[in-house]
């Protein structure tokens, strides 16, 4: 059966060919079927609601049992009561995805803060929830098995201390919250959510949803479960839109009940987000041919230690060209040194000042380096509030090591001015990129609707003025990802659950970076130090451009010779495949089929194929 149908008896039942869904009377949603296997989705009716419109008090508005029609291949659910609502169900031949359209319009005299919805829950695939996986979209993407289990499982966690920072490391679990009974992933798209979807899939069949928001709303993704002892898993957007009486706006989304793995959910998304937010920045070719970058943090730290001076700039160039690394990133350079002076992004003096900054930028470039810069677009130092315009902050302050920081609100042009200028003093010193820290890993302030929109207005300003430099940005983001060259994914921290191939493939066209790290160092905990080859090993299959730190005694490849020539080694290899690594379409595992624990990356690019192969146990496979 090909063709759409609708039913309206005991239930309002609607569907196609690939799957079929059923509201009750009330609204509640009683099941989701795959015709593929005539499998109810829908296993466990623990919390069944479909929608929350919560006041700037966390109260719900209260909605009159709905009014259902159909019409033209779309169900219309209407609401009344303290607001206008209207759910629109968009179902079309042979298409496993129905598109969800919800209209709000605030008519009552209290402003809406948050609208959820759709909320999905009770649901697990097949026989057990056992064998299910959840794909989702922290920094470049995490796959979980189990969800169901592992989400109530409280994680073991390590504490880090290095210089003045304290670090928390969850190394075999996922953080979650609990409320209500349920255990909850709920964390802000863009940053450090990366995407507007997730798949929740086994071999058989596979769920996905998306929110297609062209309007860069702050939305929050959160998956949720009571745990294995009421087994089923839920799934919901929220809006933070900040309505006032009279206002209206309209949200879209995407269900999509599929076969097979979450690249049905990658290539649904990609096609919608390509069609209204396509790349903005092309990257300069010399990127394109690099091999990766030194990242230096000690010229001046936190703490006031310095290891070099401007003068050495050309020499630490000359130490990574040794290695066949063409491109140097440098950060405490400024006055105060790292994590301190912001927004004072001028060349410390202690260092050699503005003169020789310039002029040690100019030589590395004459003798074929490439400089990045470091400056944070997040965050001014507490301590130099006199020194820019009190609207840009926010009510926000934020540790890093011993210094208390403002979040600034994005959304101000004086703050855009700001990183202009600084941005136009480092384009002018000579350097060839400036990498923009936190901008998609911290968390989105809530409480800053237009936060989202501020970046990417910062970022297209950037864009128009230097599109010839290199932009990097801490965290991942497809919205900032159109904008910049470089995303920095820094797995290590999120080794258990890290799947980054989930934006790689969705976005092939984008480069990933990742920090690689030797098996003696100070900087990470040791599980790091020993995770330090797969480190390398994935960055490789993947084409991830690699990211390695040359911290006198914290972090340098220089104390293990060992490693060492693993990472040439990686390096070498690397520059044979980087036409496909970042001109070519990663292709994931496609198509491919590995025994024995080895692992392999397809490529395609133009009529060609490459294979990139990481045979960790040495062994036939």
């Amino acid at each position: 059966m090909s063709s759409i149908y609708f039913h309206k008896e005991n239930y309002i039942i609607f569907g196609n060919a690939l799957f079929e869904l059923a509201f009750e009377k009330d609204g509640r949603l009683r099941w989701i079927i795959n015709k593929g296997n005539r499998e109810n989705y829908i296993k466990n009716h623990y919390n069944r609601w479909l929608l929350k419109i919560l006041d700037t008090n966390g109260r719900v508005f209260k909605l009159e049992k709905p009014v259902f029609s159909w019409q033209d291949n779309r169900l219309y659910i209407i609401y009344s009561g303290q607001l206008d609502v209207e759910i629109i169900i968009e179902v079309s031949s042979n298409d496993p995805e129905s598109l969800w359209t919800l209209k709000v319009k605030n008519t009552s005299s209290q402003d809406i803060l948050d609208i959820i919805f759709p909320h999905i829950s009770g649901v697990y695939l097949g026989d057990s929830w056992e064998d299910n996986y959840l794909v989702y979209p922290y920094i470049a993407g995490e796959r979980i098995k189990n969800p169901i289990e592992n989400l109530a499982r409280r994680p073991s966690k390590i504490l880090w201390d290095w210089q003045d920072y304290r670090y928390t490391y969850i190394v075999d679990g996922i953080g979650t919250t609990k409320d209500d009974e349920l255990y909850i992933r709920e964390l802000p798209y863009t940053g450090p959510l990366s995407m507007a979807w997730l798949d929740y899939y086994n071999e058989d069949v596979g769920f996905y949803l998306a929110s297609y928001d062209e309007d860069k709303t702050l939305t929050y993704l959160r998956v949720e479960t009571p745990g294995p002892e009421f087994p089923g898993i839920g799934f919901s957007f929220r809006k933070r839109v900040k309505m006032s009486s009279g206002e209206e706006k309209i949200f879209r989304y995407g269900i999509g009940i599929h076969s097979g793995d979450w690249h049905w959910g990658a290539d649904r998304y990609r096609e919608w987000f390509n069609q209204v937010l396509p790349k903005i920045k092309s990257t300069p070719e010399w990127l394109t041919k690099s091999s990766g970058l030194v990242a230096h943090y000690d010229f001046r730290y936190q703490n006031e230690i310095s290891m070099h001076s401007f003068e050495d700039i050309p020499i630490l160039f000359e130490k990574a060209k040794e290695d066949g690394l063409d491109h140097l990133f440098i950060s405490g350079w400024n006055e105060n040194g790292f994590d301190n002076g912001y927004p004072l992004y001028t060349p410390d003096k202690r260092l050699g000042g503005e003169k020789i900054f310039k002029e040690k930028i100019l030589e590395t470039n004459s003798i074929g380096g490439h400089i990045t810069t470091y400056i944070n677009v997040r965050i001014v130092n507490t301590s130099y509030i006199d020194k820019v315009p009190k609207e840009i902050l926010s009510n926000h302050i934020e540790k890093y090591g011993s210094v208390d920081f403002y979040v600034v609100d994005p959304s101000k042009e004086e703050w855009h001015n700001i990183i202009l200028e600084t941005i136009e003093r480092l384009v002018n010193y000579g350097v060839s990129g400036v990498y923009l820290d936190e901008l998609a890993m911290a968390p989105a302030i809530g409480d800053i609707p237009l936060w989202i929109k501020g970046y990417t207005e910062l970022l297209d300003k950037i864009v128009k003025r230097y599109n010839d430099k290199v932009f990097i940005i801490e965290g991942c983001s497809d919205v900032y990802g159109r904008y910049v060259d470089l995303q920095l994914v820094s797995t290590f921290f999120y080794w258990y659950t890290s799947y980054p191939e989930l934006f790689r493939y969705t976005f092939p066209e984008y480069i990933l970076v990742d920090m690689l790290y030797p098996d003696y160092q100070t900087m990470r905990p040791s599980f790091v130090s020993m995770i330090s080859k797969d480190l390398i090993s994935r960055a490789f299959i993947l084409g991830m451009y690699p990211w390695i730190y040359d911290l006198e005694l914290d972090n340098s490849f220089d104390s293990s010779r060992e490693l060492k020539d693993y990472l040439r080694n990686f390096l070498n290899l690397r520059m044979l495949g980087i036409d496909f690594f970042n001109k070519g379409q990663f292709l994931d595992d496609l198509n491919l089929r590995t025994t024995n624990g080895i692992k392999a990356k397809l490529y395609k690019k133009d009529n060609q194929y490459m294979v990139a192969v990481w045979n960790k146990h040495r062994v036939k496979g």
